[in-house]
């Protein structure tokens, strides 16, 4: 095996073995052996670009899994099953399970038209974990580490796991929404992204950029 391809395969492995332990499968064997990089988990997610006076500061997401991994989760963290999530069990789910998602990226991809990827995330904040007709949804804003100004430059965003263990797409009635800056006449745009592959797996990512008067 060519030593970039060994390489991914093993981060791919090693990613898998990540999520299997902290998203309580392990005991379900959902994670198969390093030879298989098909999702294990499917996520639909919806983000906003969140502007204030006239900077890109942070993306708020929503992401909503599929119904069976929700049931794995759910009844982890939900340790009284009542079918919601008070504080104490919002935040084990997110020391447990979300902040280990740090080390990716939190699977959120920013880029700018001039070619500079902006994946640095300086914090989350107003995490929240709830239900939606019985799947388990994330909310949660990343803040970025610079405030990106996109009147400058048009700023694209892309949401997926370059290892392919988690498959993520930006759905909904509303995939991707602007919040504030309405003097700067933003739009979106959205576009094929290049393709990522793993192993014998590949994805080619939605992106969606944020397109402003000035840029």
């Amino acid at each position: 095996m060519p030593a970039d391809l060994e390489v991914r395969h093993l981060e791919g492995y090693r990613v898998a073995m990540k999520l299997r332990a902290l998203l309580g499968l392990a005991a379900l064997g959902l994670i198969a052996s390093e030879t298989h990089a098909h999702p294990h988990v499917w996520v639909t997610g919806q983000a906003s670009f969140q502007i204030e006076d006239t900077k890109l500061t942070r993306v708020g997401m929503r992401w909503q899994f599929d119904a069976f991994f929700s049931q794995v989760l759910g009844s982890d963290f939900d340790t009284n099953a009542d079918g919601t999530f008070d504080d104490a069990e919002t935040q084990a789910m997110k020391d447990q399970v979300f902040t280990s998602l740090r080390d990716f990226g939190y699977f959120t991809h920013i880029r700018t038209s001039d070619g500079e990827k902006r994946d640095a995330f300086e914090r989350v904040e107003n995490f929240f974990v709830g239900q939606d007709k019985g799947e388990l949804v994330f909310e949660f804003d990343l803040v970025l580490a610079e405030p990106l100004d996109p009147l400058q430059n048009p700023v694209g965003l892309s949401l997926y796991d370059p290892t392919i263990y988690v498959d993520l797409i930006l759905g909904g009635e509303s995939p991707v929404e602007i919040a504030g800056g309405s003097q700067l006449g933003c739009a979106l745009e959205y576009r094929q992204g290049d393709e990522v592959t793993s192993q014998s797996f590949f994805i080619v990512p939605q992106e969606v950029w944020l397109n402003c008067a000035g840029s």
